[in-house]
């Protein structure tokens, strides 16, 4: 996979939510086995929360919606993810959500959804672990970097 180096950063959301027994969703993406929150890239034209709500639908089958503002993850060394390289930056903004529909179901980039105890997280891409921590504490929306 050959990249070519970025210019500016790359913006990202992710959903983080919570089930009645306060453990959360995460995804095992297909291209590299690790666990993630729901979430992706801003798409030209999108609004950060109508991103974060797309990407939860399409990575896992279910409509959400909004509550607040985790935080904002700016630091390039927590960037790095799949297989871009050094040279790959991230802006990543994560929101606390909740289910208002659909159906849990993987999709092309996620094999499993499942709930997990946030003490006993699994190994997961980057910073999540972090996000899923600050919103599970209720933080005011954090920014790191």
């Amino acid at each position: 996979m050959n990249h070519k180096p970025q210019t500016t950063p790359k913006l990202a959301v992710n959903a983080v939510i919570f089930n009645e027994k306060k453990k959360v969703l995460l995804a095992k993406r297909t291209d590299n086995g690790m666990w993630c929150l729901p979430g992706g890239h801003v798409d030209l034209g999108e609004t950060l929360i109508q991103a974060c709500l797309r990407e939860l639908a399409e990575e896992t089958g279910l409509k959400g919606e909004v509550v607040r503002l985790v935080g904002i993850y700016s630091d390039p060394k927590n960037s790095l993810h799949i297989a871009q390289g050094p040279e790959w930056h991230t802006v990543r903004v994560s929101f606390l959500c909740k289910i208002t529909g659909g159906t849990i179901r993987p999709s092309e980039e996620t094999s499993e959804i499942q709930y997990f105890d946030v003490h006993q997280l699994p190994a997961m891409i980057t910073d999540h672990a972090q996000r899923v921590r600050d919103a599970y504490l209720d933080r005011a929306a954090a920014f790191i970097g």
